[in-house]
């Protein structure tokens, strides 16, 4: 599972907003990540055994039911793939294991990128080396 910040909340489409608002922004994300870019169905009366309910919990699911199933119906619609949100949390972490002494190597591996495309991430960013901080220019 990936870890979420309140960075990933300022990319979210309006409706991934709601759903962060009625269930947080975990359950949202772990949606995402499973169904994101899929047309989904919010039931109106689900069942715990529902695939969602084994997602997000079926608490949360019961939440989105009770939004969405005004009409007694249930609702369908697109759940967005957030990659813009996803994109720069991976950033974020990238940025973070770089400063912490990650070569850009290990990082391009561990996230299946390119070593350029990582290069081009942490640019700006400077690894701190304790061995050099005595020195002055």
């Amino acid at each position: 599972m990936k870890h979420w910040t309140a960075l990933a909340t300022d990319l979210l489409s309006p409706k991934l907003e709601e759903m962060v608002n009625l269930v947080g922004l975990p359950a949202t994300m772990k949606m995402v990540e499973r169904f994101g870019g899929l047309r989904i169905y919010i039931p109106a009366n689900p069942s715990d055994e529902h695939p969602f309910a084994e997602v997000i919990g079926y608490e949360n699911l019961l939440k989105l039911a009770e939004a969405s199933g005004a009409n007694g119906q249930g609702e369908r619609f697109l759940l967005p793939k957030a990659k813009r949100a996803l994109n720069a949390v991976r950033n974020a972490r990238i940025r973070g294991d770089y400063l912490a002494g990650k070569s850009t190597r290990t990082l391009a591996v561990d996230h299946h990128l390119t070593e350029r495309h990582i290069e081009r991430i942490v640019s700006g960013v400077r690894p701190t080396d304790e061995r050099q901080a005595d020195l002055a220019w």
